[in-house]
């Protein structure tokens, strides 16, 4: 995995030194932890071992990037490349950017690089991501980041998930881009 740059983010490897921003600025954020359906961080040492494991899995091919904002040198987000199929040549990818930060166009740019990465790199054909649209707010962000990216939605499934603290029955929205679409 090799670590990339863009005009205002370090898109590189975690090191264990970024447990408090990414537990300041992402692990204990509910609106986020809701969106990517993963369990808010109880305290630091949860983030520590959650990064801990990505260190480890860099071991393996995994391909797990924090984002740093250049101007603070500090960790603001997170992409994740998960589910890769090397005979499909398709992955899917996770990402999260820090609340502070989602007005900003740091994740198109980070994503830009990152697709450009999977599609030229590592050789797939085609890159997916999905993720629950229970909050309204960061549903319509990621769905314009993607779009924007020129990820085109393919699905929603509909009533896939029912949100522990609403009650309320929640979407899988599903977008992609084929390595033909970005060329």
């Amino acid at each position: 995995m090799k670590d990339l740059e863009t005009k205002n983010l370090r898109i590189r490897k975690f090191k264990i030194e970024d447990a408090k921003d990414v537990y300041e600025n992402l692990a204990t954020e509910k609106k986020l932890a809701d969106s990517l359906d993963y369990n808010v961080h109880r305290n630091i040492e949860e983030t520590k071992r959650v990064i801990f494991s990505y260190i480890k899995e860099y071991e393996t091919g995994e391909l797990v990037w924090a984002l740093e904002e250049k101007e603070t040198n500090t960790v603001i987000g997170i992409i994740n490349a998960q589910e890769m199929s090397r005979k499909n040549k398709c992955c899917r990818i996770k990402f999260a950017m820090a609340l502070k930060w989602k007005e900003s166009t740091y994740m198109e740019e980070a994503l830009r690089k990152v697709i450009n990465y999977l599609f030229n790199i590592e050789d797939f054909n085609i890159v997916i991501s999905n993720f629950y649209d229970g909050n309204k707010e960061l549903t319509q962000k990621k769905e314009s980041i993607l779009q924007n990216v020129g990820m085109r939605k393919e699905a929603c499934l509909r009533n896939r998930k029912i949100n522990e603290i609403s009650g309320e029955s929640e979407n899988r929205l599903i977008y992609s881009i084929t390595k033909e679409e970005i060329a």
